[in-house]
């Protein structure tokens, strides 16, 4: 059995999500959320509303991650949810005052992370980064497709 230790490009990527979500963690800590809460949040249009199915296409989250995350936000008073007038089988989401204010706050805090993540490394190279990436998204979604598509005609 191989050791955790080995360098392979699936455990680089692992540990540098890991190293993503620990820092956003603490930066988000001290405003009472969650990196999954302000992603949701920060997807929700400020002067506009969103179907709860849209923001989960948006974010690639089930419908019932969704749901509860966003109870915890409505909990919070900093999201609210309404019925669609159009279709009475959804619901539309509606930033609280409070919840723009938030996004606002946070987001400054997040503004240069990109920059940070990318300092030192040329714009060309950042573009392969980009591609490689895009690249390793599409060999999982086929991954996941053909496991998943296997196992039902089992």
């Amino acid at each position: 059995m191989k050791s955790c230790d080995e360098k392979s490009v699936g455990r680089l990527l692992y540990l540098t999500v890991q190293a993503m979500t620990n820092h956003a963690e603490r930066v988000l800590k001290p405003y009472g959320l969650t990196v999954e809460q302000y992603v949701l949040l920060k997807n929700i249009p400020e002067d506009d509303t969103l179907s709860q199915n849209q923001l989960c296409e948006i974010v690639e989250k089930s419908a019932a991650n969704v749901t509860r995350i966003l109870d915890r936000l409505e909990k919070k008073s900093l999201v609210r949810r309404k019925q669609n007038p159009a279709d009475r089988r959804s619901t539309l989401l509606v930033l609280t005052v409070q919840g723009k204010e938030m996004v606002e706050k946070v987001y400054v805090l997040f503004e240069s992370f990109s920059e940070h993540l990318t300092k030192g490394i040329p714009s060309h190279e950042q573009d392969l980064l980009m591609e490689f990436l895009d690249r390793i998204r599409g060999n999982l979604d086929l991954l996941t497709d053909n496991f998943f598509s296997s196992r039902s005609n089992s």
